[in-house]
């Protein structure tokens, strides 16, 4: 979620598409592996909206269940997440007041709580989605499979 977002998102870069489709695309490779569903797309959505509505649902308690539909919304279903039809819906699925969330987001009471935690993230080196940081020691970033992460672990002093 870069600060200089269009609002519309970006196209994904060349270099992806090509990969997409591919029988040897490491992360479709992945997810089938694991009995997931992934709808691949040729546009990264501006997700700052989504990000201002999750911390709404965070307040109102919800917001495992937010996430995760969010998450089944966009990985599985290939749905746009600045789109306010699939906030919305996310929310009512969570059991949330759209309405309120919808308000609250669009009068801007999330943006400062937003903006604090990618300031937070830039000031750690952060520059993908999804980042792990394992005992402060290793930063991961991107997609990875549980091979990187065993390695990473197997590095931690015992």
């Amino acid at each position: 979620m870069r600060p200089d977002a269009p609002e519309e998102g970006w196209p994904l870069p060349e270099a992806i598409r090509a990969r997409m489709g591919r029988p040897d695309n490491p992360l479709t490779g992945r997810a089938k592996a694991l009995g997931l569903t992934l709808k691949e797309r040729a546009h990264i959505p501006n997700s700052r909206r989504a990000h201002e509505c999750t911390e709404f649902a965070r307040t109102q308690g919800r917001l495992d269940a937010f996430h995760a539909n969010v998450l089944e919304r966009y990985w599985a279903r290939g749905e746009d997440l600045h789109e306010w039809s699939v906030l919305r819906g996310a929310a009512v699925d969570a059991g949330l007041d759209a309405d309120a969330m919808q308000r609250e987001v669009d009068a801007g009471t999330w943006k400062p709580v937003v903006q604090r935690a990618l300031d937070e993230a830039a000031e750690v080196g952060v520059q993908a989605v999804p980042t792990f940081l394992v005992e402060d020691r290793f930063v991961i970033q991107g997609a990875q499979s549980a091979d990187v992460f065993r390695h990473a672990v197997s590095k931690l002093p015992r």
